[in-house]
């Protein structure tokens, strides 16, 4: 194929994963695909990027480029899409923290927003018309409703963001869309649920700073000593706790393979937007216990009141993914989970 494939947030948690997985892949390593790397590395991180260079200089494939490029940045981003005019792009690159985003919303809206159009533009220019983008189920919004709020999540429940961060990605998938309708660009968009969980080869993991997801608190609880805040014990679930839906990385990254792949090899193949979760879900203290039994230590905790806008229970409907990319997640088991996240804070600390 010796085709390039551009990936935007490459340095950073789910990009890393991907990266890794597309160059371990034999189907992968053989079509020799040119990667590009392009990242800011304002939340990323460049050992990733030195470590995946690495891989794929080891694998035998051509040496990766990194574009240091803000997507803020229009006439960057369009120079690299030109230089490199990729058969696809991998778009990651976002402002993730739904704290970050109540206080700062503009700062979001011009990040992920306008960084994006500015890629899709470069993307036009250029005459790249395949796209996997990283959404996620925070489009969905407060799933208040008690019917809707027990069954899992369709692609077709309604999208109502609740926090800057999910209006911006909604409106991010808004503007794909609208590249789709006027000039051809073909997309597969996932919406994640809870990611979670490390590379078995210990190479990346979560890292984030500051960090705000459940897994990767709770485990610095442990080496901390510091109570970890368990926001409402209240809810209408099995215990009382939230139930999120945990999917790991490395499954995530496997639906990015799969996806692309289609793109790039079937011209009749018009994409779509997928659900990626288990199906299953796992509450606060379900977690908390697992990470006990892992690590044989004990998680601090605190109960608190609960948070504004936290719904009971949200569970991914993934059957469309399973049935039109024949995904199958099978690292996602909650003891799978921690235990690589565990191992990744332990070789990061």
């Amino acid at each position: 194929m010796h085709e390039t494939i551009l990936i935007t947030g490459a340095a950073g948690y789910i990009g890393s994963h991907f990266a890794e997985a597309l160059i371990a892949a034999p189907e992968w390593t053989r079509k020799n695909p040119k990667l590009v790397f392009l990242d800011d590395l304002s939340s990323g991180h460049l050992e990733f990027l030195q470590e995946l260079s690495a891989l794929a200089v080891g694998a035998g494939m051509t040496e990766p480029v990194f574009e240091r490029v803000s997507l803020q940045d229009a006439e960057g981003v369009r120079t690299a899409l030109l230089r490199h005019r990729p058969a696809a792009v991998v778009h990651f690159a976002a402002k993730i923290s739904v704290a970050e985003s109540v206080q700062n919303p503009d700062l979001y809206f011009l990040n992920n927003v306008e960084g994006s159009k500015n890629l899709l533009s470069a993307m036009r220019e250029s005459n790249c018309k395949r796209m996997i983008f990283s959404s996620t189920a925070a489009v969905y919004g407060a799933v208040e409703d008690p019917v809707r709020a027990t069954g899992p999540l369709s692609e077709e429940t309604s999208l109502a963001p609740i926090n800057p961060y999910g209006e911006t990605k909604l409106k991010m998938e808004q503007e794909i869309a609208r590249a789709g309708a006027e000039w051809g660009l073909r997309s597969v968009v996932f919406r994640y649920f809870n990611a979670a969980g490390a590379s078995a080869s210990g190479r990346f993991g979560e890292w984030h700073e500051p960090e705000t997801h459940l897994i990767p608190l709770l485990l610095r609880s442990i080496e901390s000593g510091k109570a970890l805040s368990v926001f409402g014990n209240d809810y209408p679930t099995r215990d009382g706790t939230c139930i999120r839906d945990y999917i790991h990385v490395s499954d995530l990254a496997s639906a990015h393979l799969l996806g692309l792949m289609r793109l790039l090899v079937e011209e009749a193949f018009a994409g779509g937007t997928f659900n990626l979760g288990t199906e299953t879900g796992t509450s606060v203290l379900e977690v908390i216990h697992a990470a006990e039994q892992i690590t044989k230590k004990r998680v601090p905790y605190e109960l608190k009141d609960r948070r504004a806008g936290d719904s009971p229970v949200l569970v991914a409907d993934s059957s469309r993914a399973r049935k039109v990319l024949g995904w199958v997640p099978v690292h996602s088991g909650i003891d799978m989970i921690v235990r690589t996240a565990w191992d990744w804070e332990q070789r990061k600390s």
